[in-house]
């Protein structure tokens, strides 16, 4: 009995040794020791080559050092293997993304959807592709069939809203990034995408979207990224000195970035601190010459202090090279007439002033400027052109306030004006004067043109 015992163990002895020289491929996989499978797969037998284990597991070593195109190979040896394996075609299909074939993708997916349309693992892979390939509708469609059994999913909410992001849906963007958000306060990147989204939306939405700020500062005290959302909520709210407090404490911190220093500078420049924004505009305009709005408020700010010529520079560069939208040459050409205001070219401002009214006849306010220039009694104008420039801009402005009907008190002391026109005009004996536009166009006012302007005018102040 004995002797038999002893022939046995000698017998699976061998046995035993070349059970334990065998390494476990999972479990090495599963300890992240890529390096080790790699190094033994170079050594496969038969044996190993024709088991599933095995091959997946190398599959997953190379996948676990980006080594993709490998990883593909041994998958693909598995679903040659086994065809039916749902698992195996989710996976090949993953790494197939990963080197390129994103139609093999597709279709690998399709494939598993074909048995389980509702397999989650392959309808989400297939959204991201989508996202990835810019079909941004299709995404859309598999996020949607996603979140009808999971709506509680904050990441797929997220996705779908970035889809929309892309497509400017901004409005379902931010309803998809709003449910996400009420799933996942913490998350700092999803507070930003949903702040970011309602600003798109416009200046009606600034205000929740601080709210969302402060929410999302609670969870995450002092994170840049939302704290400049906090900077550009505050300035699309117009509450310009907040915003400058806030971009200067994040300049102060290190916050060098462009976006940074861009709306610090134009938050200063609102807010009434020209000289102070020259310097954050000089550094964006350092790290990006070619954006419009840096170099038209750089300019004004320059010109508005203490370089109007550098500031006529940059004017002529938005002008010239830049080539900015026609919203832009609104603000450009108010900006140079300010500036030449400042630099006391005032025909030049006049002539700018007054075009900005032709293209916008509400804004009164670019008449008023032209009004400053003049004073009321225009009869003590020696010079008989700037007497015609000023009775135009009198008479002008007089009759588009009252059309306006703008400030009550205003329009009784611009009564006191006209009367003292009309009241020379009476006693010089003069039935008609000319007039000159700043465009150079010529034209006549009468004695009663005059009269009729006083008396729809207040007599008493109200």
């Amino acid at each position: 009995m004995t002797h038999r015992l002893v022939f046995l163990f000698f017998c699976v002895l061998p046995f035993i040794g070349q059970a334990q020289d065998e390494p476990d491929w999972q479990a090495l996989v599963n300890r992240k020791d890529f390096g080790t499978v790699i190094e033994k797969a170079e050594h496969l037998t038969a044996g190993d080559s024709a088991n599933f284990t095995t091959m997946y597991a190398i599959g997953q070593a190379y996948e676990g050092m980006l080594r993709y195109r490998n990883a593909y190979n041994f998958y693909k040896y598995c679903f040659a293997m086994d065809t039916t394996n749902i698992d195996i075609l989710n996976t090949l299909a993953r790494t197939a993304i990963n080197v390129g074939r994103g139609a093999e993708a597709e279709k690998l997916f399709y494939q598993v959807l074909a048995t389980d349309s509702l397999n989650f693992y392959a309808n989400y892979q297939l959204a991201r592709l989508y996202y990835q390939t810019e079909n941004y509708e299709k995404s859309i469609t598999q996020y949607t069939t996603l979140i009808e059994y999971n709506d509680e999913n904050p990441a797929l909410l997220t996705g779908l809203g970035d889809c929309y992001t892309k497509l400017e849906q901004y409005f379902m963007a931010t309803s998809s990034y709003f449910l996400a958000y009420n799933y996942n306060r913490e998350n700092e990147g999803l507070a930003s995408a949903l702040i970011n989204s309602m600003l798109r939306m416009g200046p009606d939405y600034a205000v929740e979207a601080l709210a969302i700020c402060d929410t999302a500062l609670y969870y995450n005290p002092n994170n840049r990224q939302i704290l400049r959302n906090k900077g550009m909520a505050l300035f699309m709210c117009k509450r310009y000195a907040d915003a400058d407090t806030l971009y200067t404490s994040l300049i102060q911190e290190g916050d060098s970035a462009y976006i940074t220093l861009k709306y610090g500078g134009v938050s200063r420049y609102h807010a009434g601190r020209y000289l102070d924004a020259v310097e954050l505009l000089e550094a964006a305009y350092t790290k990006d010459s070619t954006s419009v709005d840096v170099c038209l408020f750089l300019g004004s700010a320059l010109g508005k202090t203490y370089d109007r010529k550098r500031a006529f520079e940059l004017f002529n560069s938005v002008e010239e090279e830049l080539q900015p939208p026609e919203t832009y040459f609104t603000q450009l050409k108010m900006f140079r007439a300010e500036t030449y205001q400042k630099d006391g070219q005032r025909r030049q401002a006049e002539k700018l002033y007054y075009e900005l009214w032709q293209k916008y006849p509400d804004k009164i306010d670019f008449l008023a400027q032209i009004d400053r220039f003049y004073t009321s009694d225009i009869f003590n104008i020696k010079d008989e052109v700037q007497q015609q420039r000023a009775l135009f801009i009198k008479v002008l402005y007089t009759r588009e306030a009252i059309r306006k009907k703008v400030n009550p008190e205003f329009l009784f002391f611009r009564h006191r004006d006209i009367e003292k026109i009309y009241n020379e005009m009476f006693f010089r004996q003069i039935n008609t004067m000319n007039m000159l536009a700043p465009d150079g166009k010529k034209s006549t006012v009468t004695i009663m043109d005059i009269r009729e302007i006083m008396n729809e005018l207040p007599a008493e102040k109200p």
